[in-house]
Order: structure tokens, then C-alpha cells, then sequence
């Protein structure tokens, strides 16, 4: 009798272990195409390097190393990246020169990026219920964006200030790539 559980319970872990394999692989694809568009998007903005402004914003440890994450939690933290990257460029940067269509392209390709992470997320939430929300990298992550606004802000999003921005977000998107990477293993 008791076999008979164990086998029941061996095809309900392999079943479940595949499908969410499934849906790693496909944001893989989906989170390494993005990323890579968003890359080259902000390539396509100025590049004045300011380095008197430059500043340490201080990006969590995790999200550096995301070996030590498992992989429910780091495609959390790509959303939440996505998500803050996403309002820091809805703010005024029109003191930089950008062209506003690069800057919209951007926008679109997180809005999309975005919205996929969220609907794998919440069937993953569904299954899973992983206890992200409440991790210490969440409120790290967080804390990162709000130093990052809060020199925006201290600068008067001038345009040395949104150069150092940019050249952060480009390198946060370096980590997002190391992140995505994490769903193979």
C-alpha cells in the first residue's frame, strides 16, 4: 500500500518538477532577450562618463551572486529591478538631451518584460508560495532604488546625474543577465 503512495508521490514530484523547468526556461528566453534590447536601448544614450558624481548606490549582495538565490526568489528580484528601473526613467530627464524615443522604447520593453515576469510569478505564488515579499534582498533591493531616486533628486536630475544613472541601470542589467542565468541551474 504504502509503494503504491511512494510512486504516486514520485510521479507528482517529476510532473511538477518539469513544469516548472517549463516556465524557467521560457522567461529564461523571454528575460534574455529583453534584457539584452534594453542594453542596447540605453547604448543608444549619451555616454558622458561625470565622474565627479559618480557614486557607490550600493546594489545587495544577493542580487551580485545570485547562486546563493534560489530560483523562485530571483526572478522576484528581476521583477523588482524591472519595476524600479522602470519608474526611475519615468522621472524628468529631459535636462539629459536623450531622444524621447529611445527613452519610450525602454519604458515599453520593461512595461513588457514586466508584465510577463508577473504572470509567471503569480502562477509560481500559486504553487509555490515563496515568502519573497518578506526576504531581506526585497527590502535591500528596495533601499537601493531609493538611494539611486534619492541622488536623482539631490542633483535635480541634472545631466550628470542622469549619466551615473544610466551607467548604474546598464550595469544592473549586467546582474539581471547573471540572474537570468540562475534558471539553468
Amino acid at each position: 500500500m504504502t509503494d503504491r503512495w511512494i510512486h504516486h508521490v514520485a510521479l507528482l514530484l517529476c510532473f511538477f518538477t518539469t513544469a516548472l523547468s517549463i516556465n524557467y526556461e521560457q522567461l529564461q528566453l523571454q528575460q534574455s532577450s529583453s534584457t539584452s534590447a534594453c542594453q542596447e536601448l540605453l547604448r543608444q544614450l549619451d555616454q558622458e562618463l561625470c565622474l565627479n558624481d559618480r557614486l557607490d548606490f550600493k546594489i545587495p549582495v544577493a542580487v551580485k551572486h545570485p547562486q546563493q538565490m534560489e530560483k523562485s526568489y530571483t526572478a522576484f528580484a528581476i521583477q523588482e529591478m524591472l519595476r524600479n528601473i522602470f519608474l526611475l526613467f519615468k522621472n524628468d530627464f529631459s535636462s539629459t538631451g536623450w531622444n524621447e524615443t529611445i527613452i519610450e522604447s525602454l519604458l515599453g520593453e520593461l512595461s513588457v518584460q514586466t508584465r510577463f515576469l508577473e504572470k509567471i510569478l503569480k502562477e509560481k505564488q500559486e504553487k509555490e508560495k515563496p515568502a519573497w515579499g518578506t526576504a531581506p534582498t526585497t527590502s535591500r533591493l528596495k533601499s537601493y532604488y531609493r538611494r539611486v531616486q534619492k541622488f536623482l533628486e539631490n542633483k535635480r536630475y541634472s545631466r550628470c546625474a542622469w549619466m551615473v544613472v544610466r551607467a548604474e541601470i546598464s550595469r544592473n542589467f549586467s546582474m539581471i543577465q547573471g540572474l537570468t542565468k540562475n534558471f539553468q541551474s
